[in-house]
């Protein structure tokens, strides 16, 4: 009897053992992917976003009128500034941000990690060999504006792509502006086909213009000093805080 005894309670020791270890070695299903280092006034979700909060690939980030939200993925930073709103995505890269509306600050560090900012069809790449730091600008869901500060940064819409040197601004005309029937990553291999393409007009037809198809361009060099200075107080201090993460 008392073998009977001890043989059901080392089964049950070794069960148990094994579960904890499962449960120990199993990682989450969806593991941190960043924090946020500032927020005045935004949101993860419908949630008020406070300082050192946690943030998941696949969060909606945003920020009320006069907010703002300073978020840091590794040795990437991402400042959204006010009356704006983004999806941000974990990436084998770092991570992919999906522009909703408003403006993002974006650095990198000049490593193998990187942030891609996606806004209707345009995706913005900064060079990866560079620290970079720059801006994109949802003007309209068919008008995107790109400054690099500092680095450079690979602009794609369509078939069509250029390179944006440090200190240069263009206004980039989206091909489709989209709606969106669920968020999925802009990497994901399914992710057309979750939203609706609206064509944009050309812009000389946006401007009330016939559209001149010879030569058309979808950039439009603008003066940097138009678009205002990128730098963040928030943001140069996280580049160069000796303590950031």
């Amino acid at each position: 009897m008392k073998i009977a005894r001890f043989l059901v309670v080392a089964v049950f020791f070794v069960f148990a053992c094994a579960a904890v270890s499962a449960q120990v070695q199993t990682p989450p299903a969806n593991p941190a992917l960043g924090l946020v280092a500032k927020s005045v006034s935004s949101h993860i979700g419908d949630v008020a976003a406070l300082d050192g909060a946690t943030i998941y690939s696949g969060d909606a980030l945003s920020t009320e009128d006069k907010g703002s939200m300073l978020v840091r993925v590794g040795a990437l930073s991402l400042e959204l500034q006010e009356s704006t709103a983004a999806h941000i995505y974990r990436a084998p890269y770092g991570a992919v941000v999906e522009l909703n509306q408003g403006t993002v600050v974006y650095t990198t560090p000049g490593t193998q990690e990187n942030i891609v900012i996606v806004a209707s069809d345009v995706r913005v790449t900064p060079v990866v060999a560079l620290a970079d730091l720059g801006r994109v600008s949802m003007d309209t869901p068919c008008e995107i504006t790109v400054y690099s500060q500092r680095g450079q940064v690979n602009v794609q819409v369509g078939s069509e792509s250029r390179l944006i040197e440090e200190t240069k601004a263009y206004r980039v005309r989206a091909v489709y502006e989209l709606s969106y029937r669920k968020y999925l990553s802009p990497d994901d291999s399914d992710y057309h086909d979750y939203h609706d393409h609206r064509p944009c007009a050309p812009a000389e037809m946006a401007n009330g213009k016939p559209p001149i198809f010879p030569g058309h361009t979808p950039f439009t060099y603008i003066a940097a000093g138009v678009v205002g200075i990128a730098t963040v107080v928030a943001v140069d201090e996280a580049l160069e805080s000796p303590h950031r993460p």
